[in-house]
């Protein structure tokens, strides 16, 4: 690609970010302000739904933008509930409990949380393969079961089937190790 094409290929991106950024500026404002109840913190929505769509390597060409822009706000949202929601609860265990709520890590503490890994690394290797990954790929990677029966070609429904075995083998022992 020459320079000048290059430059051109940009200066549409651009022109389609600035024409993205004319006809949903409103409307997004509107749309955080509604539910947020609080104009600043609904205009840094907006510029960070803006920033997001900047970062995309074409921010014009979009099959529904709309459709696209609204669902990134509707997530942008989610996670500043989220976020919120945390550090609520936070607070009021702070609160709560004042600074004496937090365990001392002592080394007895220290000594059973090694046991405790030792004995689920070791449930883990007795779990069927199929089973561990599915697991592994849960609870460590974060995936959901739709990504994890896509990933491994199986049903949600088998995901959810290994997801229960594996809960249930973990459980089974744990409690059998605290009975001793």
């Amino acid at each position: 690609m020459t320079q000048k094409a290059g430059q051109g290929a940009r200066r549409q991106d651009g022109d389609g970010l600035a024409e993205i950024t004319a006809r949903f500026a409103r409307p997004l404002r509107s749309f955080f302000r509604k539910r947020t109840r609080n104009e600043q913190e609904a205009d840094d929505l907006v510029q960070e739904v803006f920033c997001r769509l900047a970062a995309r390597e074409q921010p014009g060409a979009m099959d529904n933008a709309e459709a696209y822009i609204f669902q990134m706000a509707a997530n942008l949202l989610r996670d500043r509930a989220r976020r919120y929601a945390t550090r609520t609860a936070a607070d009021r265990t702070m609160e709560a409990g004042g600074a004496s709520s937090f365990e001392e890590i002592s080394p007895e503490r220290v000594l059973l949380g090694k046991q405790r890994l030792a004995l689920l690394e070791r449930v883990l290797g007795e779990l069927p393969e199929r089973t561990r990954v599915i697991f592994l790929l849960h609870r460590f990677e974060e995936l959901k079961y739709a990504e994890i029966a896509g990933r491994l070609e199986i049903s949600v429904s088998s995901v959810e089937k290994h997801m229960m075995e594996a809960m249930r083998q973990i459980k089974t022992r744990f409690e059998r190790d605290e009975d001793r």
